[in-house]
């Protein structure tokens, strides 16, 4: 079956569409990161992204939405990250091989410490973060409950704690990091990490 012009211009523009929204995602989630997400306005992302406001209102209901699918985005590209790579035996060698990537990861963090503060005051942000966050950390603990076994995790660790109290160091190293307090380097911070694991 012939594609016929129409429809072909139809699927550019869905995937100019789609491309379009991936940047915002990306630029608005770098400068919330660096500048702050009440310091970033939308006129901001405009002028980084040379687009109009409709461009991103087209995409986005509004700032908020924006943050949460920035850190949703980032939120999951880190658990594909964390998924154990080949030759990792066990879940020490996984959780080690992330401390290395720490600094990679800071924009994370201080994307999603942006995030806990626009949601002290906006219920829809809290709402929004709230369930992202829930939902990336039950895919971590039924990871490892799946995994359980051949990562040498000892029966009696319960995961959800395990997995709120790694994630929470993470994010406690974002505030830190937010106020200018940074691990020595990622091998002192990765060697740490092994020996509380």
């Amino acid at each position: 079956m012939a594609t016929t012009p129409g429809r072909a211009r139809g699927r550019r523009s869905a995937e100019h569409a789609r491309a379009t929204r991936t940047a915002l995602v990306q630029l608005a989630g770098e400068l919330f990161a660096e500048r702050g997400y009440i310091q970033t306005s939308i006129r901001d992302i405009c002028k980084h992204a040379s687009v109009t406001s409709g461009a991103i209102y087209g995409h986005f209901r509004n700032k908020a939405e924006l943050l949460a699918e920035a850190i949703h985005t980032w939120t999951a590209e880190l658990e594909a990250e964390s998924r154990r790579a080949p030759g990792e035996v066990d879940y020490i060698e996984t959780l080690t091989r992330l401390a290395r990537r720490s600094p990679r990861r800071r924009q994370l963090r201080a994307l999603i410490v942006q995030g806990a503060a626009a949601a002290q005051t906006d219920e829809e942000t809290r709402t929004r973060l709230r369930e992202e966050q829930l939902a990336h950390i039950d895919a971590w603990i039924k990871g490892y409950e799946r995994d359980r076994e051949r990562l040498g995790i000892d029966p009696a660790v319960d995961m959800e704690t395990a997995v709120l109290y790694t994630w929470a160091t993470e994010l406690g190293l974002g505030v830190l990091e937010s106020v200018g307090i940074r691990p020595k380097s990622a091998k002192a911070w990765a060697d740490i990490s092994n020996r509380m694991a």
